[in-house]
C-alpha cells in the first residue's frame, strides 16, 4: 500500500494538470478569486495584483484595511449567500487549499484559507483564518482577531511575487525561528487615518494549529506595533515597524528579542520599486552558547510588466544574523500570465558561493461563479445599443477597473503629480460611489443616472440631479466624454479638482464614457 504523501503528491499533480488543461482549452472571462472579485461584479485581477500574487497599492490598501475600505460590502455579501468558496493549487509546493473570504455582515470581514495536506482536510495548522470587526473609531479603526500574516509590513512581504520569499522576513537568528513572514495567531488593531496614514498594533502568539491557537509555549510571544503610509491614489508608500517578543529555548530559557523595519514603494505606470531596511537584536540565541547577536539585512526589488501578460521580479538582498552567517543574494523572476487565473513562474535564486537554483511554480486560482446572486438583488445593466461595438465596452472597463486599457496602456491624469489606480478605486466597483478619499472628499455616483456631489464632499441644496446653473442636462456619452477629460459635468459645471482631468486617447475616452454610460446603473 503506498503511503498516503504520496498518493496526495501524486493527486495534486494530476489535479493540477487536469485543471491547467482545462483552463487553457476553454475561454473564459478575466476575473481573479472569486471570493473576493466575484463579489465586487466580477472585477479583473489587476483591480488588486500587478501579477498573481503580488499585490498593488490597492490590493495592499484593501488587505491593510481588512477589506473594509475598497470592497461593496453589500455585493460581497450577496456573493456569500451563494458560494463563497475558492480552490488555489500549485504545482511548485505541491499545495492544495480552499479559499473563502469576504463579509459577514456590513461590519464584519472574514478571511480562511485551509490547506489539504498530508492526513487530510482540514490540515492541522491552518494558514489564516481570521475575522475582524471594522466599526470601531466611527468606522475607522478594524480589531482582527484569529491566525493572520505578521503586521510588520504584511501587505508586501505576504504576496510576493518572488518564489523564494524575501530573506529579511525569514531571517533565523540563532535557534529563534520565529520570523516575520509567519502567520500567527493573535490580535489585532488597525486605525486608519487622514491622508493614507495607517497604525497598527497587534499581539501574537504561536503558530500551531487551532487547538494551541493562544498558547506561548511554541513561538512565544510578541508584541508589534506600525505606521504606514499606503493610499490607493498615491505613487508613494511604505513606513515603519517594530517587533518586541520573547522565544522559548529548549533549556527553558526564553530569547528576548527585537525586530525594526523600514520600507519605502515607488509605483510608476508599469514598474514598482522597493526598498526594505530591517534591524534586530536577540539576547540569548543560542540558549547561552553565544552572545547576545544584532541582525540586520537589506532588499531592493524593482517589479517591471513590459507586457500585459509579463512580469519581471528582479531583487538584491544582504542578511546577517550577527552570529558569522551573512548572505548576499541575486534572485530574478518572470510571471507569465497564460490564463487570468493561471500564472507560470520561474526563478533563478544566485547566492555568493553558491551554484544558481532554479526554480518554477504552475499556480492556478478558480473556479469561479458569476451571476450567482439571487434574483433582484443586483439591478441589471443597461442593454447595450446595437450600435455599441462589443469590443468598446470591453476595453471601457478594462480602464474601468484597472486603469489601462486592453492593450496594457496605463490611463494618465493632465497633473502628473497625481494618480489613481482606477475609476473603480473611488466610484466603487459598481459605480455607485460615496468612497471616502484620503483627503475627505467623497466620490460621486455614475451611470446614466449620476449625480455630482458638491465639490465631491457633501450634496448641495440643489438636490441629487440639480445644477448651480440650474436646470438638469441627461447625460451622453459625448457628456461623459467631457466630464472625464475637462472636468464639466452634464450642467456645466466645473467638478471638484479632486476628480482628475483624465489624459486618454480620443478611442478609450470614447469607450469608458460607452461603459460607463451604458454598463452602470
Amino acid at each position: 500500500m503506498k503511503p498516503f504523501s504520496c498518493i496526495i503528491t501524486k493527486a495534486t499533480a494530476l489535479s493540477t494538470a487536469m485543471v491547467f488543461a482545462w483552463s487553457l482549452g476553454a475561454p473564459k472571462p478575466a476575473l481573479a478569486i472569486p471570493v473576493l472579485a466575484n463579489g465586487q461584479g466580477g472585477v479583473n485581477c489587476g483591480l488588486c495584483h500587478t501579477a498573481v500574487p503580488q499585490l498593488n497599492r490597492y490590493g495592499r490598501y484593501v488587505l491593510m484595511t481588512n477589506f473594509s475600505r475598497g470592497l461593496n460590502k453589500h455585493l460581497q455579501m450577496m456573493q456569500n449567500r451563494s458560494l463563497p468558496v475558492a480552490l488555489e493549487a500549485s504545482v511548485h509546493s505541491a499545495l492544495v487549499q480552499f479559499l473563502s473570504a469576504g463579509f459577514i455582515g456590513p461590519k464584519v470581514s472574514y478571511f480562511a484559507s485551509v490547506p489539504v495536506e498530508t492526513g487530510g482536510f482540514p490540515a492541522s495548522a491552518v494558514d489564516q483564518l481570521w475575522v475582524a470587526y471594522n466599526g470601531l473609531a466611527r468606522g475607522d479603526g478594524s480589531l482582527q482577531i484569529g491566525k493572520f500574516p505578521t503586521p510588520v509590513f504584511a501587505p508586501w512581504t505576504s504576496q510576493p511575487l518572488s518564489l523564494s520569499g524575501y530573506g529579511l522576513a525569514n531571517l533565523q537568528v540563532g535557534s529563534n525561528d520565529s520570523m516575520l513572514a509567519d502567520n500567527r495567531w493573535g490580535a489585532s488593531y488597525t486605525q486608519v487615518g487622514h491622508l493614507g496614514w495607517i497604525g497598527n498594533v497587534s499581539y501574537l502568539t504561536g503558530a500551531g494549529p487551532i487547538e494551541s491557537a493562544f498558547h506561548s509555549a511554541g513561538e512565544g510571544a510578541a508584541w508589534t506595533g506600525s505606521i504606514q503610509y499606503l493610499s490607493p491614489e498615491s505613487r508613494w508608500s511604505g513606513g515603519i515597524a517594530g517587533l518586541r517578543g520573547s522565544y522559548p529555548l529548549p533549556s527553558g530559557a526564553n530569547d528576548s528579542y527585537t525586530r525594526e523595519a523600514a520600507l519605502a514603494s515607488y509605483s510608476g505606470d508599469r514598474y514598482e520599486l522597493m526598498a526594505m531596511g530591517i534591524v534586530g537584536r536577540d539576547d540569548n540565541p543560542n540558549d547561552g552558547a553565544s552572545p547576545p547577536a544584532n541582525s540586520h539585512g537589506v532588499s531592493f526589488e524593482t517589479i517591471y510588466g513590459p507586457l500585459p501578460w509579463l512580469h519581471v521580479d528582479l531583487r538584491y538582498e544582504h542578511t546577517d544574523d550577527g552570529l558569522g552567517s551573512s548572505a548576499v543574494n541575486y534572485i530574478a523572476d518572470a510571471a507569465f500570465n497564460l490564463r487570468p487565473n493561471v500564472i507560470v513562474t520561474l526563478e533563478d535564486l544566485a547566492s555568493a558561493g553558491k551554484r544558481p537554483a532554479l526554480n518554477y511554480q504552475v499556480l492556478w486560482a478558480g473556479p469561479w461563479y458569476r451571476n450567482r446572486f439571487p434574483p433582484g438583488t443586483i439591478a441589471r445593466a443597461i442593454p447595450v445599443p446595437a450600435s455599441a461595438d462589443a469590443a468598446a465596452i470591453a476595453n471601457g472597463r478594462s480602464i474601468f477597473f484597472t486603469g489601462k486599457d486592453v492593450n496594457g496602456a496605463r490611463i494618465t491624469t493632465a497633473d502628473p503629480s497625481r494618480f489613481y489606480q482606477s475609476c473603480a478605486v473611488c466610484h466603487g466597483p459598481n459605480g455607485a460611489g460615496g468612497v471616502r478619499l484620503a483627503d475627505g472628499a467623497v466620490s460621486a455616483r455614475l451611470g446614466p443616472h449620476a449625480h455630482m456631489l458638491d465639490r465631491m464632499g457633501s450634496m448641495g441644496s440643489m438636490g441629487s440631479m440639480g445644477s448651480m446653473n440650474g436646470g438638469t442636462t441627461p447625460w451622453t456619452v459625448a457628456l461623459f466624454e467631457r466630464a472625464i477629460s475637462t472636468g464639466v459635468d452634464n450642467n456645466g459645471d466645473t467638478l471638484s479638482p479632486v476628480m482628475p482631468r483624465w489624459k486618454m486617447s480620443k478611442r478609450d475616452l470614447h469607450d469608458i464614457s460607452l461603459y460607463v454610460l451604458t454598463q452602470i446603473r
